[in-house]
């Protein structure tokens, strides 16, 4: 039962434990640490199982391109790029950060029709998420230019309606005074009428 509860306990550990030297060895192949950067990633299977997702897998294949490409292991960096994009392009998600990385790595090992080739796919993808932020910019903009004549209309409406309001309380007040004031004679006319008849 004690090993029952201890396995359970060490579970998520282990489960973390890839993802964790993920995060290790990118974090060292940014800050230019190359060795430990490898060391992490390589501790990482090829494999997704319950603690390492495609994405993951991705990503150490990536972190490793780029650190070999630093370290100016260029069979290394090409095998590993292409790999990585490979498994991108088999999945959902995108970093297009890649064809930069890799249009870049094959400008500087001069193979211009391999760096043409990714750095336009790269410009082509970012060109089109451009076009379409400036669409949905343009987009919002019409929104708001609307939406402005619609607040524009409705205090237009309002003064109207302040104005009719204005109107209507003047009218009232005429008729009601017209009223009071044929009310006030009728009531005198009979008065006097009455009086008449009783002399």
């Amino acid at each position: 039962m004690k090993t029952l509860i201890l396995i359970f306990l060490c579970l998520p550990i282990f489960l973390l434990s890839n993802n964790i030297h993920l995060d290790k060895g990118i974090e060292f192949c940014k800050s230019g640490n190359i060795d430990s950067a490898l060391y992490h990633l390589n501790l990482i299977g090829d494999e997704v199982t319950i603690e390492t997702s495609l994405e993951d897998i991705f990503n150490k294949n990536y972190y490793q391109a780029k650190c070999y490409d630093h370290l100016e292991a260029n069979k290394s960096a090409e095998y590993y790029y292409l790999k990585a994009i490979a498994i991108m392009d088999s999945a959902e998600f995108n970093n297009v950060d890649i064809y930069l990385d890799l249009g870049k790595f094959y400008q500087k090992i001069r193979n211009y029709v391999g760096s043409n080739e990714y750095l336009t796919r790269y410009y082509e993808i970012e060109l089109g998420r451009l076009g379409q932020e400036a669409m949905t910019s343009g987009e919002n903009e019409s929104k708001i230019d609307s939406l402005e004549a619609s607040i524009e209309t409705m205090k237009t409406n309002e003064k109207k309606l302040e104005s009719d309001i204005r109107l209507l309380i003047v009218l009232i007040s005429v008729f009601g005074l017209a009223f009071l004031v044929s009310l006030f004679l009728n009531l005198r006319n009979k008065s006097k009428n009455d009086k008449k008849a009783n002399s």
